[in-house]
């Protein structure tokens, strides 16, 4: 019987070899932002939807404006950590599922009082998924 790889259900970059049943699970990050600004930005952050973390991170290092970069780089490498520390999730199986950007602008008639002052805000929402893995079970001592 021969091996056959099969698309990864949520991930571009994957493949399985078995149709063993997985069990996926999900990580959502909300964070607001006025930096995030530019259309290229927007264009890259919505690229990388059904991408590997690894793709993600290669088109993130790409961008040429360097704050919004590190700062959306900041936002996945802390994600991933989380996950990695709280779900035992393998870095090797983690993806960006979806990207949401929303944009909000703001009046603040209390600050500036006969001026229109509009500043924008970015809410962008990450969505990480992971296959998942049960914790380790301490064993019991023998004595």
């Amino acid at each position: 019987m021969m091996t056959r790889l099969l698309q990864h259900p949520r991930c571009k970059d994957f493949f399985r070899v078995s149709p063993n049943p997985m069990i996926l699970k999900f990580v959502t990050l909300t964070t607001k932002n006025k930096n995030v600004s530019s259309q290229n930005t927007i264009k890259i952050l919505k690229s990388l939807r059904k991408r590997s973390f690894y793709k993600a991170i290669e088109i993130v290092s790409n961008m040429t404006n360097v704050v919004e970069k590190n700062y959306i780089l900041q936002l996945l490498y802390s994600a991933v950590t989380y996950t990695e520390n709280n779900h035992y999730a393998n870095l090797l199986k983690l993806w960006v599922d979806d990207v949401y950007i929303t944009k909000t602008e703001d009046t603040n008639r209390f600050i500036h009082q006969n001026k229109q002052i509009l500043t924008s805000k970015y809410t962008i929402i990450i969505k990480i998924g992971f296959e998942y893995k049960d914790a380790p079970l301490k064993r019991e001592s023998l004595w």
